[in-house]
């Protein structure tokens, strides 16, 4: 079912469906993350999980960490890679980054069992502060 959150101002495109969001990835959420990227996160999370329990009479099954990192990711893709991979030399965290690059227009965020790449949004949540200095230090 297509929704709209709005915050400060931003209408964000959502598409909901049971144990599985989908957030447009376009100039408005673009815009809304410049102002201050981690409390707009926040915000846009909690509204999503909002809409979501409205719609389905359910929590949605990912934790807020783990669902900032990926919208970061996505959002900031080139950015977000450059910060994973300085976070590690391991390759198999260097392969991840290089599909972030090729996955970023549309932000499929999926419970577990619904979500084959929920793993790694996941694995990324403990690291949410981290990768938060790196891509929104001044």
């Amino acid at each position: 079912m297509d929704e709209f959150v709005t915050i400060s101002i931003r209408d964000i495109h959502l598409q909901l469906k049971p144990h599985a969001i989908k957030v447009s990835n376009n100039n408005a959420l673009s815009a809304l993350l410049t102002e201050d990227a981690e409390t707009a996160t926040e915000k846009l999370i909690n509204n999503i999980k909002s809409e979501y329990l409205k719609l389905f009479a359910d929590e949605f099954k990912v934790s807020d960490h783990s669902m900032a990192v990926e919208i970061w990711a996505h959002v900031y893709a080139e950015k977000f890679a450059e910060a994973i991979k300085n976070l590690s030399s391991i390759n198999f965290i260097d392969a991840i980054a290089n599909k972030i690059l090729k996955h970023a227009e549309i932000i499929d965020i999926g419970e577990s069992g619904h979500d084959d790449n929920r793993f790694v949004w996941d694995g990324l949540a403990p690291f949410k502060s981290t990768i938060a200095s790196l891509l929104f230090s001044k």
